[in-house]
This record gives structure tokens, C-alpha cells and sequence, in this order.
């Protein structure tokens, strides 16, 4: 399953080597950036949801054509950095997943490299994988910060490849979200799942993740069976 050509892993964040997001106050979260749009003029149209998906409504407002360019990229930056203030709540009890620490301390045995591409804030990120004492594990951490658009776009993931000075095809993705799997795939970047959060191992297959894990202990043990480790 694994390439031997492989050269990085390209992690989700939230859900996939951290639980983030159960400590953030989502609702709280979706009603304030809810309201900040409004306030932009963004119509109840876009804004309306059935559910208080935060990076949903983020994505909807980017692909609404609401705003030129500039204006949105304006507009998108002052909503991140709300969502962050809400992100950052759940800092201090966002712990690693199991078997996080050991495959990021296995990496150079491994002879992989490792990153991050995520939807939530690149701050946020940083500030858990210190509190982890992780943060030099990951050569680069991609967050919504600056991207037009967030997963299941590609975007985030190209900005990564380039950063790390790699080819799509030379690493691999690992999220717990269908969209993480989607947008790797529109690159050519094979990917895998862990059911560790957002999508289901049947809908994580479907998206074309060549596998699924429990969680990232499993695939560790994968990596190194398939790398002769």
C-alpha cells in the first residue's frame, strides 16, 4: 500500500492527531463569525445552516462570489482570527492522540518527513504541538491562514508540497474527514484514513483513502511492516 518512494506524511490536525475541536465552544463560535458576516453584508442565504459547521459556513462565503478578491481575502482574514480567539480555547486540553508522539519520534528511523495541512488556525496548531513538545517533528503547518479556500479544496495541500519542496505523489495524507481525502486526491497525493473523528470508515473509502486505521498507532505499525522497520 505504502509507495517506496514515499517522502512525508501530511497530517490533518484536529480530530487526527489532536482532539481540538471537542474543547471549542462551536456554536458560540458559529454564531459570532455568523454575525460578523451579516454585518459584511453576506445575505441570510449564504449564512443559513442547518447545522453550526464553522470551516462549512468559511468555505460557503468563499465560494458565494459575495466579494471581489481583495475584499473577501480582507473579509476571511477578520472571521480567522475571531474563530482562532475560539479555537484557542481548547489549547490547554488538546492533548496528542495516542501513538502521536511515538510515530513523530520513529520519523527519521521511518525516513519520512512530516507536516500539517489543516482548516483550523496555524497559531492554534503551533501552540498545541509545543505544549506537546512536537513542534520541530513537522517541517511545515499550513492553516487556514492566508488560503482562499480550506478543504476539500486543494489549496492548503499545494502550499504545503511547495513548502516542503515535494511532489504530490511522494507523500501521503492522513485525515479523519472525507474532504481531507478529497483534496489530496485532486492533487494525486494518495491517501489514507483514521477513524478517529468527523467521517466514517465507509464514507472515508469512498472519498478514495487507499485504507483506513483506528488511529495512528495502527498506522504506525503499518508504516514500519511496510517499510521493513
Amino acid at each position: 500500500m505504502f509507495s517506496p518512494d514515499l517522502r512525508a506524511l501530511i497530517f490533518d490536525f484536529d480530530r487526527t492527531l489532536a482532539p481540538l475541536g471537542n474543547f471549542v465552544p462551536w456554536r458560540e463560535a458559529f454564531s459570532s463569525i455568523q454575525e460578523r458576516y451579516r454585518a459584511h453584508g453576506v445575505s441570510d442565504e449564504v449564512l443559513d445552516a442547518s447545522s453550526h459547521d464553522c470551516f462549512g459556513l468559511y468555505a460557503r462565503v468563499a465560494d458565494s462570489g459575495c466579494f471581489p478578491p481583495p475584499k473577501l481575502a480582507q473579509i476571511q482574514t477578520e472571521v480567522s482570527d475571531l474563530l482562532a480567539r475560539y479555537e484557542g480555547m481548547g489549547i490547554e486540553r488538546a492533548g496528542l492522540f495516542p501513538g502521536v508522539e511515538s510515530l513523530l519520534a520513529d520519523l527519521a528511523r521511518l525516513e519520512l518527513r512530516a507536516a500539517i495541512v489543516s482548516s483550523n488556525a496555524a497559531a492554534v496548531i503551533r501552540a498545541v504541538l509545543g505544549r506537546a513538545g512536537v513542534a520541530e517533528r513537522f517541517d511545515a503547518v499550513v492553516g487556514r491562514d492566508g488560503l482562499a479556500r480550506i478543504k476539500p479544496s486543494p489549496e492548503g495541500m499545494q502550499r504545503c508540497c511547495a513548502l516542503v519542496d515535494l511532489p504530490p505523489a511522494v507523500c501521503l495524507s492522513i485525515g479523519d474527514n472525507a474532504g481531507d481525502v478529497e483534496a489530496a486526491r485532486a492533487i494525486g497525493m494518495p491517501a489514507v484514513g483514521v477513524a478517529t473523528g468527523m467521517s466514517s470508515a465507509e464514507q472515508l473509502r469512498a472519498a478514495g483513502a487507499l485504507d483506513v486505521f483506528d488511529g495512528i498507532e495502527s498506522l504506525h505499525a503499518a508504516l514500519r511492516a511496510g517499510r521493513g522497520r
